[in-house]
């Protein structure tokens, strides 16, 4: 499999060839089949919630475990295929020089494109049985510790506030009844954030139930030992939520994101999110052996909850974990090695990096030349959830327990007919009027 170095890249000379495509519907007649939306919620109130002493009480939710639903599997522990051609959106620093681009304005790599050939021959159905190559083939169950989820983790100790780690935060909220939590998300719009949908609202008592009092925190980090807002940064205030109708109402792990617009002022500055973050870029349709940077602030043991924890890894295999009698191939949830815990739900999985100078010019290993940048990272998936087998305890063996070095992601998905893909949820949001420049 290419490098993610290699991908940009490749990416960066077909932009030109690229085709712009239309951003998904905004609008759905029936909630049942398309994304949901909270009720607003008041800046004001929410700001005045989040006294010093709740921000520092706030629990991490806990990572969920899932159990892993033998008869709903279909092709499970291979990659599935991709639901059409793949495509991105830019991201955009605040540093850059460039005008922002309109995060709905999206591309879709076709037939003719340079990255074309290069896409299906690395992800072609034929081929995914033995992807990736980095490792081998993909084992039959996780507890193969020495031929699966090979990962490395570190203390991210550089600079908050250099795009794209300043995009990357802590997201504070209320579950009603249950106290203050703590995830991780990260900015994808002049005012809007993407994380994941148990971050946003859960079944309690059986009842699909939104969340409230949501406040994201860009460039979190250590600060007198126990963490707060970045005094150059500050936060801001989520004003409405969109998610899955699969995740509100049915707790569907394959569908386990979401997006939240925030408030056109922060507590520090008089601008709206993006443009003083910047904003992360989004890829859909990428199959599932992609090279990943995981990021996000896990809270619960051993984490400390005040630092940006990455994660390098590769997507290892999938695996349909969807308990809603939804069966097809396609809600696959990807799994890479991770050990991040509670807390880091929500932070974004990024698909490729960026070299510091855009207007260099690269060679890849076949001599061919590709020029320019097109706004990556970009976000490919969320921290999700862990994979149980049988029951969720530990520790895990062959049928049983909680696989805990490992993190799943749904997939980031767009196509004609699902109403319910990544691009649907996040088109919600960034459509909003706070959006606009």
């Amino acid at each position: 499999m290419r490098s993610a170095a290699f991908l940009v890249c490749l990416l960066s000379g077909a932009l030109a060839a690229l085709t712009a495509v239309a951003p998904p519907s905004s609008a759905f007649a029936d909630e049942d089949k398309g994304p949901v939306s909270s009720p607003a919620e008041n800046h004001e109130a929410v700001l005045a919630y989040w006294t010093a002493e709740r921000m520092a009480a706030a629990k991490p939710m806990p990572m969920p475990e899932v159990i892993d639903h033998e008869e709903l599997r279909g092709a499970a522990f291979s990659p599935q295929p991709p639901l059409g051609n793949p495509g991105f959106a830019p991201g955009w620093d605040p540093k850059s020089g460039l005008e922002p681009p309109d995060p709905l304005t999206r591309y879709e790599i076709t037939p003719g494109d340079p990255a074309f050939d290069w896409y299906w021959r690395e992800h072609d159905g034929r081929l995914k049985a033995a992807a990736p190559e980095a490792f081998g083939s993909p084992p039959a169950d996780p507890v193969d510790y020495p031929g699966y989820g090979k990962f490395a983790r570190w203390t991210w100790y550089g600079n908050y506030l250099t795009w794209p780690t300043s995009t990357i935060g802590k997201l504070f909220f209320t579950v009603p009844g249950q106290g203050n939590f703590v995830c991780s998300a990260t900015a994808i719009g002049r005012s809007t954030i993407a994380t994941a949908g148990h971050c946003v609202s859960s079944l309690i008592g059986g009842t699909p139930t939104w969340h409230t009092n949501h406040l994201f925190c860009p460039s979190y980090y250590k600060a007198g030992g126990s963490g707060g807002s970045h005094p150059s940064r500050g936060c801001w205030s989520g004003v409405t939520i969109v998610t899955s109708s699969q995740w509100h109402n049915s707790a569907n792990f394959d569908r386990d994101y979401a997006c939240i617009v925030t408030a056109t002022t922060g507590t520090v500055h008089s601008n709206k999110l993006g443009n003083v973050t910047g904003w992360l870029g989004r890829a859909w349709n990428w199959g599932g052996t992609d090279a990943t940077l995981a990021w996000g602030y896990p809270a619960g043991s051993p984490f400390p909850g005040y630092h940006i924890i990455t994660v390098a890894a590769t997507e290892w295999y999938s695996v349909n974990m969807s308990n809603d009698g939804e069966t097809s191939p396609n809600l696959s949830s990807k799994y890479i090695g991770s050990d991040m815990t509670g807390g880091s739900s929500g932070g974004p999985w990024w698909l490729g990096t960026r070299h510091a100078n855009p207007a260099n010019n690269y060679a890849d290993t076949d001599g061919v030349n590709y020029t320019g940048w097109v706004g990556g990272p970009w976000i490919n998936g969320v921290n999700s959830h862990k994979r149980c087998k049988t029951w969720c305890g530990t520790p895990p063996s062959a049928s049983s327990g909680t696989y805990w070095q490992e993190m799943g992601s749904p997939p980031f998905t767009s196509s004609g007919s699902d109403a319910n893909d990544s691009e649907d949820v996040f088109a919600l949001c960034l459509s909003h009027a706070n959006n606009n420049p």
